[in-house]
């Protein structure tokens, strides 16, 4: 993945990009390490730091070439009470080429049902672990699954006797209600996913940005 060009810039100092809320909660990525690539081989870079020091690090999947200069950031999450988590090595910098790796992990959600999973595209959505969520989506979107499942096995056990509209309208009616909930719930976390995933690659262009122009 790749912004744009960066021109290469020996001064270093530490780097906090700007921030950005949501939901609540505050982000901004802090600038950790920083060094010349010395050599590249395995999967992996000899860097010399800002200190002189020589240090074997992953290259993240990231193309490195001698004299290439590599930044590592921290993501702060900041929440209530002036809590902060810290993500270590969320992104990955490679400042010659503007290649850059967001290294955060990201949380799926399925519906579990074998005919909504072949509708990849309504049955599952994904996004950044460090995304908050409210904890009553996921209750919601369990009992919501629960209740269509069990609706579900009641229609299907209704078979077995003859089947009667008549007498099933109400597992009918569960059933519906609580799968189109659920798609609803998919498509509002895809909503707030993408919303989510802007606000980190806006932080990173500015970021990257602001270190072309220093």
């Amino acid at each position: 993945m790749s912004i744009y060009s960066m021109k290469s810039n020996s001064k270093q100092a530490e780097t906090v990009a700007p921030k950005f809320v949501f939901l609540g909660e505050t982000y901004e990525f802090v600038e950790t390490f920083s060094g010349e690539v010395i050599e590249s081989f395995n999967e992996q870079i000899l860097v010399r730091n800002d200190s002189g020091e020589e240090t074997k690090i992953s290259d993240y999947g990231i193309t490195f070439r001698n004299s290439h200069r590599i930044h590592k950031y921290e993501l702060r999450q900041y929440s209530g009470y002036e809590r902060c988590s810290v993500n270590y090595d969320a992104l990955i910098v490679n400042e010659n080429t503007g290649e850059y790796k967001v290294n955060l992990s990201r949380k799926l959600i399925v519906i579990p049902a074998f005919m909504t999973m072949l509708l990849n595209n309504v049955s599952m959505a994904s996004h950044y672990k460090v995304m908050p969520v409210p904890k009553l989506f996921y209750i919601l979107f369990t009992l919501l699954c629960l209740a269509s499942f069990i609706a579900f096995c009641i229609l299907l056990a209704g078979y077995k006797d003859g089947y009667v509209f008549n007498e099933h309208k109400y597992e009918w009616l569960t059933y519906l209600l609580s799968r189109s909930a659920t798609f609803i719930c998919i498509q509002w976390m895809k909503r707030k996913s993408s919303r989510f995933d802007n606000e980190i690659r806006n932080i990173i262009y500015k970021l990257v940005k602001n270190k072309t122009l220093s």
